[in-house]
């Protein structure tokens, strides 16, 4: 059906039974797809134009309806029949152009300033797109420079092979740039072996060591680092501080559509996910023959480089920080630089959005609860952090999601053992009361509400113990500019008498020593495992105080 709405005719049409099978042979199939072909950066462009109207329209529905009538609904644009045909003939295209591309790639060239190769990708004999792959030092980079058909055309062929690429214009030209990540995000035989000989290449000139070559090698198989929600694509770290999920972009456009979808989902910005920016100043890119006069002009300005601004050459970018940015403009118009024509100025940082381990537990709650993209959120961290980071990094996983997915069920008594595996205890009751300037009372919010947690256990012989833990607000101070912001965290501070204590607190919470233990954000989760204390957790933790600039 998607290719009879493009005019095309089938080979034959059976019907019987009320089934109706259309027919393409192979070679007519081909045929037509290859005609499609040339048609693909349009087709894409109008879907992603489409995808955005649908994204921002379903957050606006929501909004509208859930005000007007307590519903969380929204109508999506993507399930009217237009949408999903067009995406049909995309796809269809897109399978031909990734099984009948071929990939060619030149020699290694020392001969810049950077060791580069250029890959080739053609499409029955005929090149349709190239681009430059480079070794900076420190990661592989990607870049095209030429006509806006000819970029928009690679970067559909990029996506055909499974990548992600953006058109950008830079001055006079178009530009298609991929840095590590991006290039290894294209799962195409051809062009992964075209990067990897790339790769070897520089090994076998000794131009990159032997950690990042075998660290290259090992992401090459590996994959891509990515995972979608909201149609944002969330890259996925593993380091020493933990499973770190962020999206980056440097408009703030997709920023503000990205938080507006994550909270139309029922995430909360502060808990759930965190936005900050990333001040870099600012990159002004010069056009081909402007360049070297932009260069001398700065070189006579009176500004140092290395200091006040840093160029590169290869990219025809200037790097200037934010207060010695009207300086650099005003020296370029001094010499005769037309802004818009001979050069153009952006701001170099970039807008960070971070899902909290509360987030990627609200994420599994959905998941639970029948929420298909949150399902699937949740199982490709899980393929990612298993392909590019190992079974440690799963591991990892399952430890922060697990009171999301025990919440509730632990019951009580429940049996506690000492290191040696011996019973030493069992909590046989859990208790709550809110506290408010030292009283307790029946509900509370705020920097001043505290949560008490009341842990009954019994000891072999019979008798009957208390252990408290009182949850409160702590506050976090940052200087930000000239101002002084005050973040609050979940906090509790009891303290352990014996052994038996240790054992009783390491079971409720994962976490316990002698003596003073912090206790934190994931310790509190662990209690939301007992019903009789999950909903006083989340009553508490609704009653957040708000974060607060002081100048």
């Amino acid at each position: 059906m998607a290719l009879r709405a493009l005019g095309f005719k089938p080979s034959a049409v059976y019907r019987g039974g009320g089934v109706h099978i259309i027919a393409y042979r192979g070679a007519e199939l081909d045929e037509l797809l290859k005609a499609v072909t040339p048609a693909l950066p349009s087709l894409h462009g109008l879907r992603d134009a489409l995808a955005e109207f649908a994204d921002a329209f379903k957050v606006v529905t929501r909004e509208v309806v859930k005000k007007k009538f307590g519903v969380n609904w929204a109508y999506d644009v993507r399930n009217e029949n237009f949408f999903k045909k067009l995406n049909e003939i995309i796809i269809m295209v897109e399978n031909y152009v990734y099984r009948n591309i071929a990939v060619e790639r030149g020699p290694l060239d020392t001969s810049g300033q950077l060791p580069k190769t250029v890959i080739r990708l053609k499409l029955g004999g005929k090149e349709i797109a190239s681009i430059n792959v480079y070794w900076t030092g420190k990661e592989l980079y990607a870049r095209f420079a030429g006509s806006r058909e000819n970029a928009e055309r690679l970067a559909s062929v990029i996506k055909a092979l499974g990548g992600e690429a953006v058109v950008k214009r830079i001055g006079r030209g178009w530009v298609v740039q991929l840095y590590t990540d991006g290039i290894i995000a294209i799962r195409h035989d051809g062009w992964l072996n075209a990067v990897r000989g790339f790769v070897d290449d520089l090994k076998g000139e000794g131009l990159i060591s032997e950690d990042r070559h075998e660290q290259l090698v090992r992401d090459l198989e590996a994959g891509p680092n990515v995972v979608k929600l909201v149609s944002a694509e969330f890259t996925v770290y593993y380091t020493n501080k933990g499973i770190e999920i962020k999206y980056h972009t440097r408009n703030e456009n997709p920023k503000n559509a990205t938080v507006d979808a994550l909270k139309a989902r029922g995430l909360r910005e502060g808990e759930h996910f965190t936005v900050t920016e990333q001040d870099r100043g600012y990159r002004i890119s010069v056009v081909k023959e402007a360049y070297a006069k932009a260069v001398e002009t700065l070189a006579h300005s009176g500004l140092k480089e290395g200091e006040h601004y840093t160029v590169d050459s290869e990219k025809r970018e200037i790097h200037v920080k934010k207060e010695h940015k009207d300086t650099v403009v005003n020296a370029l118009k001094g010499a005769g630089l037309e802004k818009g024509k001979h050069f153009t100025v952006k701001r170099g940082g970039r807008y960070v959005i971070h899902i909290t381990y509360d987030g990627l537990r609200e994420i599994q709650r959905m998941a639970l609860s029948g929420d298909l993209e949150a399902e699937r959120f949740i199982r490709e961290l899980e393929d990612v952090l298993r392909r590019r980071y190992g079974d440690g990094a799963v591991e990892k996983l399952v430890e922060v999601l697990t009171p999301a997915r025990e919440e509730g069920t632990a019951e009580l008594p429940l049996m506690v053992y000492d290191d040696k595996g011996n019973v030493v205890a069992r909590v046989v009751d859990l208790r709550y009361e809110f506290v408010e300037n030292g009283n307790p009372v029946s509900q509370c919010a705020g920097r001043d509400c505290r949560l008490r947690v009341v842990v009954e256990y019994e000891l072999p012989s019979g008798e009957r113990r208390q252990f408290k833990m009182e949850w409160y607000w702590a506050e976090k101070r940052e200087k930000k500019g000239q101002d002084t912001v005050t973040y609050y965290y979940e906090a509790a501070r009891p303290t352990v008498k014996d052994e038996v204590e240790v054992a009783v607190l390491k079971t409720l919470t994962g976490k316990a020593k002698r003596g003073r233990v912090w206790l934190y954000a994931d310790q509190l989760e662990a209690l939301r495992r007992f019903k009789s204390l999950e909903d006083a957790v989340d009553q508490w933790r609704a009653g957040k105080p708000q974060k607060h600039e002081q100048n």
